[in-house]
């Protein structure tokens, strides 16, 4: 077999396995009650036990729907609570809807306020992306400004070379000072990202804990 195919085929099998939900070893065991109880815990939705039964499927094993909804149900209740909504939301996770109604009310409300912290802090970290990315190319147009003028110096260029290179040092000093002005845009929106971050941090850390 050609390598290039073999290493294929071994990505695609990797792949395979890694989607599926469960090994056959935990499928053999057959923990349905443990099973129900991560996944509600995690605030898996309930077709997450078909993804398990296909899992399984291979190994000849069907799950037991009674044990792992009812153990699904207890680890709901660790799931859905407000700091565990807050958690969520302010890591950016989805939600899945699987809460009771007489309590999802006060889950919801708190992962919107964790979703508020996760918009502020990945703002912070692209302004610190945009800053760093400008710093970068501002120094880099500046190595290759320096070294333009250095060979500006060799006296055995013509004026056509000359010419050539003059333009090319502009080119290279309009984009370093291009570069040091996106610097600075990024760096003020670093800093109001920054205290939004610690606004937040001041208005919930009372209310579900520092982070």
């Amino acid at each position: 077999m050609r390598p290039l195919l073999l290493i294929l085929i071994l990505a695609g099998t990797l792949l395979l396995a890694s989607c599926e939900t469960m090994s056959k070893d935990a499928c053999l065991q057959g923990d349905w009650a443990g099973v129900g109880f991560k996944d509600g815990e995690a605030g898996r939705p309930q077709s997450r036990l078909d993804d398990h039964a296909k899992a399984c499927a291979k190994a000849g094993v069907a799950p037991d729907p009674a044990p792992y909804f009812a153990a699904r149900d207890q680890g709901l209740k660790l799931y859905c609570t407000p700091p565990r909504g807050f958690q969520e939301g302010r890591q950016g996770n989805g939600y899945a809807g699987v809460c009771p109604e007489r309590i999802e009310g006060d889950f919801l409300a708190a992962y919107a306020d964790g979703k508020l912290v996760h918009a502020a802090a990945s703002r912070l970290n692209q302004a610190m992306s945009d800053r760093d990315s400008a710093d970068r190319r501002a120094e880099k147009r500046d190595r290759d400004a320096r070294g333009v003028e250095d060979e500006l110096r060799n006296p055995k260029l013509n004026d056509e070379q000359k010419h050539e290179l003059r333009d090319r040092l502009n080119r290279l000093r309009s984009e370093q000072r291009s570069a040091v002005e996106d610097g600075r845009r990024a760096e003020w929106a670093r800093r109001d990202a920054e205290r939004e971050v610690d606004a937040l941090e001041h208005r919930f850390g009372p209310v579900y804990g520092g982070w």
